[in-house]
């Protein structure tokens, strides 16, 4: 039986078998999509998801990092240092009105053009953007010198968000994702003790005011977090970033509890041949499909160094491999 996008994704975050695999591409570089629509013009989020075959439409809602920023050799900004480093730098964090309506002008946007798509909210919970705007080497000294200090940046950054996520469901979003890292490709940015009392409990905080299936991301490895992050109830985990986690042992270990997104290599969307791209789809379908419970999608987001010939034929293989029962 044949199901739509939006019904796919839904079932697969309660951790069921749908029709075919759903492809829930997070974020997708303007400067790719116009090149593989052959158009100088920036295209809608549903333009982008009929010409991929995504099964969502994603609006972006994060909160402001107060961070110093550079522009790489790519025209990329990149965060060189946090601001907020001692409590008279508390003035500088000054959020957007949570309840004014032009925050929300690009989601109801989104929405209204999401036809039978699962309509997705991209959000922080507060952590990432706590440990941006500090600075891990400002949040470690303060772990140390001023713990509260990291505790008042995570409540307003959580109470932001809080109000943020209440709109957001009322507006008739499907699910939200949290983009919120925690971890180097070697392990947790903190002690696990540290995550424990530090952290978690903003995390919690947040998460209890989601009432709609939701999705954690996070980089890196954190498989050392996994059974602390799995107490928030999250609907899925992105992206098992393959470099440092395997998709299989997940499917394992924690398939039976948790949704699976990702992990198409980005650095094969960035280096790679569309062949690779082909068998490393055909990979991550074989080992976390069966028995559902499984989005594919990159091991991060679809980037401006992405090559469109190899976006295309991730596109491709996910239809010819994605459908139930698997042939791979």
């Amino acid at each position: 039986m044949s199901m739509t996008s939006r019904e796919r994704v839904l079932c697969a975050l309660a951790g069921e078998q749908p029709d075919r695999v759903p492809f829930a591409e997070g974020s997708v570089d303007q400067a790719v999509a116009r090149a593989l629509a052959g158009s100088d013009q920036d295209l809608t989020e549903r333009k982008i998801s009929d010409m991929l075959g995504r099964d969502v439409v994603v609006a972006v809602l994060f909160p402001p990092y107060f961070a110093d920023q550079g522009i790489g050799s790519d025209g990329q900004p990149y965060v060189t240092e946090g601001r907020l480093r001692t409590r008279a730098d508390l003035d500088r964090m000054v959020l957007p009105d949570p309840r004014s309506e032009a925050i929300y002008r690009d989601a109801r946007r989104v929405l209204e053009e999401k036809g039978d798509s699962a309509a997705v909210a991209a959000i922080k919970h507060g952590v990432a953007p706590t440990l941006v705007s500090m600075g891990l080497d400002g949040f470690s000294y303060a772990l140390a010198d001023d713990p509260d200090l990291v505790r008042e940046v995570l409540r307003r950054y959580v109470d932001w968000q809080i109000i943020v996520t209440q709109h957001l469901v009322e507006m008739g979003f499907d699910c939200l994702w949290s983009f919120d890292d925690i971890a180097y490709k070697s392990g947790p940015f903190c002690a696990p003790q540290v995550f424990r009392e530090m952290l978690l409990p903003a995390f919690r905080r947040s998460a209890e005011a989601i009432t709609i299936p939701w999705i954690f991301h996070s980089d890196g490895n954190i498989m050392p977090l996994m059974d602390d992050l799995l107490t928030l109830e999250m609907n899925a985990i992105h992206p098992i970033q393959p470099e440092c986690m395997s998709l299989g042992e997940m499917k394992e270990q924690y398939g039976h509890r948790v949704c699976l997104v990702g992990n198409v290599s980005v650095d094969i969307l960035g280096r790679g041949t569309p062949d690779e791209v082909h068998a490393s789809v055909r990979e991550c379908i074989a080992t976390a499909g069966p028995g559902g419970g499984y989005m594919i999608s990159s091991s991060n987001s679809i980037p401006s160094y992405a090559r469109p010939e190899n976006v295309r034929a991730m596109a491709e293989a996910i239809n010819e491999y994605g459908a139930y029962p698997l042939q791979v």
